[in-house]
Parts: structure tokens; sequence; C-alpha cells
């Protein structure tokens, strides 16, 4: 769910990281630069804020910060500080330098080329510019914020892969999965398809209540206890997806929180695959960004991928993931991109560097070395079933008042009927008459507590808009 209030953004900038509290992700960017200005002593006409540390993809001015995402705790905007910004107002395109080209031509460098060359790291300022002078374990430190190290699997890690240290289990609702296969059944398994999923963060394994958002001692013992997936809007190829902006987003969080449930994960599906070839980097991005978001930070958190692929009989099998805090950092920097020419692999941003067991300067990064197994298991006792036909899937029965009606007459009763995520949340759509404040509360109440029965006045109802009376 967006958050309308003041959230707590990270500013990334070649000085380092700034934390700005109080940020509205409805404001226009240009707020956001004027507060920098304002709290930085940074001209706004040396800003340049990006997406990702490249500046690839810079932020319009005009454009409100939660239309590119930044709209939750620990989300990140990069920085540029460009302490010459006042030639390039006089001219962007001046000359600075020439240089011999590699045919021995003399060649005109661009103000931007001329920069990077001298900078400390592409796309960075000289040292010089970020400050007079430097020792050389304040030079160390600052070169170590950019590099990131891959170590060599330990002894039986290769064989069996790693296990997470953040997720103990991952408890799969039976029904949420055999519906999700079914759907990737239908389009014959030749496209992607992606959920996200509601439940519990319980510790041990129990059947209690659930356990926070994760933690240094806690995610060790926590498993995902999976009672409801939710499927977006969204564009699938055989290749990718693309999650739309959901109109439901709200209510599915609000339904969420009356059931006392979370967001727990996520689970995508794919067509198959060569071998060895389990997530590409556009999934291990995605699921850093989900797991950023529930750990508000790169902290740890029982947050899981889930990962379904077909089976040669086209039944569906289920590996559950997650990604390291390492992957969580990255992202969070900027410093993962994608790798047009290998998908199992992440490049690595010209402004920082990897080293992957001793060798320096790694420009990409296998996929695999970014994710952590957890063990699935089976959600025995789930408090919900999935019977009504789910939102936003082509070619799945449409919701309707006529779907309501046959689901209520195929159940013993009303209030086993409404045990139901996807029900629930078409029943929400009717907000003047099941409002948000004191019928649906009432409703998920006698579903958590099913000795509760539904009151007579609720049933009649539901049973009145399923045009059973």
């Amino acid at each position: 769910m967006a958050q309308t209030g003041g959230i707590t953004i990270r500013v990334r900038s070649q000085l380092g990281m700034w934390r700005l509290r109080d940020v509205n992700p409805a404001d226009a960017v240009e707020a956001l630069v004027q507060r920098i200005e304002a709290e930085k002593n940074v001209p706004a006409h040396q800003q340049t804020l990006s997406l990702d540390a490249g500046g690839t993809m810079p932020l319009d001015a005009s454009v409100p910060l939660a239309k590119y995402g930044i709209k939750a705790n620990g989300d990140v905007v990069h920085l540029r500080i460009d302490a010459h910004a006042d030639a390039l107002i006089a001219g962007p395109a001046m000359v600075t330098k020439k240089k011999i080209g590699a045919d021995g031509s003399i060649v005109a460098v661009q103000y931007e080329e001329a920069q990077a060359e001298r900078g400390f790291r592409p796309g960075m300022p000289r040292l010089r510019d970020m400050k007079k002078t430097w020792t050389l374990q304040e030079f160390v430190e600052m070169n170590e914020q950019f590099v990131y190290r891959f170590e060599k699997p330990k002894e039986g890690e290769a064989d069996e892969g790693r296990k997470s240290e953040m997720c103990f289990g991952a408890h799969v609702h039976s029904g949420c999965m055999m519906d999700f296969t079914t759907a990737m059944q239908q389009v014959g398994w030749n496209q992607c398809r992606v959920a996200y999923l509601y439940g519990t963060f319980d510790e041990g394994g129990g059947e209690g209540g659930g356990g926070g958002g994760g933690g240094e001692d806690e995610g060790s013992r926590t498993v995902v206890k999976i009672e409801a997936m939710y499927e977006p809007p969204q564009e699938n190829t055989p290749e990718g997806f693309e999650v739309l902006e959901d109109p439901r987003e709200e209510q599915v969080a609000k339904l969420a929180e009356m059931l006392n449930l979370k967001k727990v994960g996520w689970i995508f599906a794919h067509p198959p695959r060569e071998e060895g070839f389990l997530m590409s980097a556009e999934e291990v991005m995605f699921a850093a960004l989900q797991q950023l978001e529930a750990a508000d930070g790169v902290n740890k958190t029982p947050f899981v991928t889930l990962h379904m692929t077909p089976t040669a009989e086209g039944a569906g099998h289920t590996d559950a993931q997650q990604v390291t805090l390492t992957a969580m950092d990255m992202v969070a920097e900027g410093a993962l991109e994608v790798n047009p020419a290998n998908r199992a692999t992440c490049a690595v941003s010209d402004t920082f560097t990897a080293v992957v067991e001793g060798r320096e300067g790694v420009k990409t990064v296998e996929t695999e070395r970014f994710l952590l197994n957890v063990p699935v298991m089976q959600n025995e006792k789930p408090m919900l079933q999935n019977k009504f036909p789910p939102a936003n899937r082509l070619g799945a029965e449409a919701q309707s008042q006529d779907t309501l009606r046959k689901t209520i007459q195929s159940a013993s009763t009303v209030a086993e009927a409404v045990r139901d995520f996807s029900l629930l949340l078409y029943l929400m759509d009717f907000r003047e008459m099941f409002d948000w404040e004191y019928f649906m509360p009432r409703v998920c109440r006698a579903v958590i507590f099913p000795m509760e029965d539904l009151e007579e006045g609720d049933k009649i109802m539901i049973r009145s808009v399923a045009q059973l009376d």
C-alpha cells in the first residue's frame, strides 16, 4: 500500500548517504531538490537526481516522487553533485580537452566525458572536488563503500546450495499453488506470471500468531506461513513481467490487515529454462526490492520468493529462495543492472567494483550468487480457502454476483464461503454496502475466529448481493 504521509528516504551522493525524513511521495521531484539545497547546501543547478548510480534514469523535476516508485521507507534516490554546473549552464557541450584517438586522430572530448575520466569513480567527481586533503585511511574507507566481495562457497554449499539464515521455511498453501499451476497450464507455460503472498511470519514454525518483519536473531527461527495469494495487474511475456499500477492496492492491503495478515512473499512462474538458470537479473532485483520494502531497508527479513517451474508432465514444481543481504544492498545502491548478453547474470554498474573469489573488477556476477535456499513445507491448517475466481487473471471466470452466488451455494454456510481472500476482496468493491470501517472488520473477525459465527444481518446482506434472497 502506498504511503500518504511522510516517509524516510535515502539520498546517495558522492559525499555519502543522507537520510531525509518526512518526505511526501506526492510531492514533485522539485520539492526534494529544494530541500537538499536548503538542508545540505547543494545548489539546485548542481543537482542531478536519478534512480540509478550511473545517472541513466534521471528524475523529471515536475513528476511526483511516487510515480518513480519512491513511496516507501528506505527507498533510495541517487544524487550527482556537479561542482562545475555553472560551466555547463553557460555551454553544456563545451569542449574541455583533446585526446588522441585509437587511429591517431585528434578527438574533441566533451565536458561529461572529461569529467568521467578525471573522477574518483565513473560518474563521480575527483577526490579533491569532494575534499581538499585525504588520508590513506580515509581513501580506503571511501573506496570500500563501492566494493562488493563474493567469497568462494563453503564446503558442501556447491552441492546443496546456500541455506538462508533469515527464513527457516516456507509453509505453502496447497490450494493457492494448485490454482496458480492451473493458470500456467492454461497458457501452456509460455509466459511468466506473478502473485503476491499474504500470511504470517511465525517463530519456530508453530501455529501461533505471526512475528515481526525479521531481525538479527528472530529471522533464523522464523517461517513464512502462506494463507492467501493475490495476482496484481500485470503484463507478461515468456521472458519476464511488468507489474502495473493497481487500483486495488489499498484495498488488498486493508483486507490483509483486517485478517491479521501481511505481505510475506511473492511467487513467479515461467516457461522452461536451461538447467542451472534459476532467476534472471530482473527477477533478482525485483526480489531484492520486495525484501527491502519488507525489512524497511537492508535488514534481515523472512520475506520469501517462491519460484515455480513446469515438470515434464506440465505440473508445477515450487522452490523457495531469498536474496542475500549483499543483493539487497547492491540494489538499494543502484550497483546492479540488467545484462542483455546473459540473463542469468547481473551487470555491475561502472561506479562499483565486484571482487569474485579474489578476481578484481568483475563486470558481471551470476545470479545464483545472490540466492539462498529456503525449505518448502505445507501449511497443514490454512485459515482461508481458494475457491472464488482470482482477480486480474486472463482466462479465469469473471468475479461477479453470479460467481458469488455459485460459491455460496457450493458451500455449507455463508460463513464457510467467505473464508476466501478473493471473495472478501470482491465484497470490498461494494464499499457503500460493505463498508471497510465496520462491516468488513466484523466479517474478517468471523473468518479469523470461526467459532464466532457471522451476524444474521451480515449473512442477509451477503446473500442479497449474491441474489439468493
